[in-house]
């Protein structure tokens, strides 16, 4: 993202927390990022730092690009040295714009989340990046009436497909989840075996057993949405499938898709494929599911073999609607609290 934003005339300060400096240092000392593929450039940054004051200084958006899991020490970073005129955008947000407003309160600016991210893209080398393809991604504003002030700015960054009525929708649309789950619970030997090999999630592992698995897990986080109001798509937006498709369609999607099938990995049980998509994903839908009184058997199903595989409860430690500040509410007042 600062590769492209750069080569599209921005002016662009990436900065990374102090303590992972060291996984940067040629970076630091170039500002330089080369980029292939879909995007093609060199592109120099103005700055790199791991100062979060340099880097807040005389920004206007703040484009946070991280697992879910990071949202909680960005929002801790940022409380108190955010303005109220910036703007901070996550890439996806996975309800990540409710961690940042439980924990900043009154000094929370407006914040933005998308569903998905809008590359599909590796790192190849220091300061090397390859772009497979992008993503047709979709935002929500928090609070909703920061919408018509800001979304003209923000479709300057990417031209949003879709604007949410608000982050609860949006985080009810988050893609990785419907489509990582499916592969990874069913290819978690080869994901051991090939940890260091030649795996490729897209190519070896979303056979049409992993397709049928994703159809129904959709199905499930779709009826969660629908008590709360929303429709959601975000399969169907991004491979431009039917309503109602089936899992031939979904399979013939995703299976070969130019974009994906080139993406190796994972190659850990504890890569983001399983464990953000546990964290802020499965988690918080059957936490929102059982809010809203919807049974998830198969979203269940699938943390409880993920808290075996990484001996830790993801029940206690995702991301609940305790954890968002919705604890105690009915449907009603969360739709109101994430829109106002």
């Amino acid at each position: 993202m600062a590769a492209d934003l750069a080569l599209r005339g921005f002016n662009v300060t990436m900065f990374e927390m102090p303590q992972f400096k060291r996984n940067l240092e040629k970076l630091f000392e170039t500002r330089t990022i080369r980029m292939e593929g879909v995007i093609d450039g060199i592109a120099e940054l103005d700055n790199v730092t791991d100062d979060i004051d340099e880097a807040l200084l005389d920004t206007t958006y703040i484009n946070i690009v991280t697992p879910g899991f990071a949202h909680e020490d960005y929002a801790a970073l940022l409380k108190g040295r955010v303005r109220k005129d910036q703007v901070i955008i996550l890439y996806p947000g996975n309800f990540g714009s409710l961690v940042f407003k439980k924990s900043m309160g009154e000094l929370c600016p407006a914040v933005c989340e998308t569903n998905t991210l809008p590359y599909d893209t590796r790192l190849m080398a220091e300061c090397r990046v390859r772009v497979f393809g992008m993503n047709a991604t979709n935002i929500a504003f928090l609070p909703t009436s920061k919408r018509s002030e800001l979304l003209n700015e923000v479709k300057e960054f990417y031209p949003f497909a879709r604007v949410y009525r608000d982050v609860l929708e949006a985080g009810l649309s988050s893609l990785n989840p419907a489509v990582h789950s499916g592969p990874c619970i069913l290819n978690a030997g080869p994901i051991e075996y090939w940890a260091k090999g030649d795996f490729y999630l897209y190519e070896h592992g979303f056979t049409p057993a992993a397709a049928k698995l994703d159809v129904k897990l959709d199905n499930e986080r779709k009826e969660v949405a629908r008590k709360f109001g929303y429709e959601v798509r975000p399969i169907e937006d991004t491979f431009d499938l039917p309503d109602g498709f089936t899992w031939q369609q979904l399979y013939g999607a995703i299976h070969g898709n130019i974009s994906l099938t080139p993406i190796s990995g994972p190659h850990s049980l504890h890569d983001r494929y399983l464990t953000e998509d546990a964290f802020c994903g499965l988690v918080t839908w059957a936490s929102l599911g059982r809010l809203a009184g919807v049974q998830t058997p198969l979203i269940d199903a699938i943390l409880n073999v993920y808290s075996v595989i990484h001996e830790r409860d993801w029940w206690k430690d995702g991301r609940t609607i305790e954890r968002l500040g919705l604890s105690g509410m009915s449907i009603e007042q969360v739709q109101q609290y994430v829109r106002s």
